[in-house]
């Protein structure tokens, strides 16, 4: 095999990888990796997987099995809160950090409704969410105490 073909090859292998494959030293990076892919020019959520903790992943795990293909707990974008999405105007807060966590607050407007959201934080090699909690006006939530719940 030609040798510029094979770097060519291992490059696009390279680029191609998603960047949640890193670890996040920075809260705020963690955060703005979260909501870049609901805000333009994307047009689609991320892969939250990478970017939640090995907890929070684990109760998203049980809840689909549970579910058994059907809807579980969880019928909304707990980071959005809603199903459809037109964020905007995202401020992501200063983090208060103590023994390896972090908590931050979050404010945006989903469509035209005010959104404030505190997320937990933890280092696991990294930043990684591990709750969420908050919402508007109309509806206000804790995603581990959903995912804690009783299947409905």
């Amino acid at each position: 095999m030609d040798m510029r073909l094979l770097i060519a090859i291992c490059a696009l292998l390279l680029l191609g990888q998603p960047a949640f494959a890193q670890a996040f030293s920075d809260t705020k990076a963690l955060l703005e990796a979260l909501y870049a892919g609901y805000m333009p020019p994307n047009d689609y959520p991320p892969d939250e997987k990478p970017l939640q903790s090995e907890r929070l992943n684990g109760l998203f795990e049980k809840d689909q099995q549970e579910a058994n293909g059907e809807i579980g707990r969880i019928d909304f974008g707990p980071y959005i809160n809603g199903q459809d999405y037109q964020v905007s105007d995202l401020v992501i807060g200063e983090p208060y950090i103590a023994g390896g966590k972090a908590v931050v607050k979050v404010t945006f407007r989903n469509f035209d409704t005010p959104q404030e959201l505190g997320f937990l934080l933890v280092n696991e090699d990294g930043w990684k969410i591990d709750d969420v909690w908050g919402g508007s006006p109309d509806y206000s939530y804790d995603l581990l105490d959903i995912l804690q719940s009783p299947l409905p």
